[in-house]
């Protein structure tokens, strides 16, 4: 999914989130955009076009780093049979 096809469809919805509510629907639409198969560089790419969902981004790029520490986790246990 393209960047600007990405912020086109926040932009509808966003109107109609209550304040309150933003983050919660920004984290929803990131899980949504990941589970559709979007990269996290084209996600990293939207940063800056709106604050929910920067945070909802940096959260998922937070986790993405935390995950990779249990990557090679898994991979040194791997090597050694």
């Amino acid at each position: 999914m393209e960047e600007d096809l990405i912020i086109e469809i926040w932009d509808v919805f966003k109107e109609y989130i209550s304040e309150k509510n933003k983050e919660t629907a920004a984290n929803h639409f990131v899980d949504f955009l990941l589970g559709k198969d979007v990269e996290t560089d084209v996600l990293k790419s939207l940063i800056g076009y709106d604050s929910a969902l920067d945070e909802a981004i940096e959260l998922v790029i937070d986790e993405g780093a935390d995950d990779g520490v249990e990557d090679d986790d898994f991979d040194y246990y791997e090597d050694e049979d």
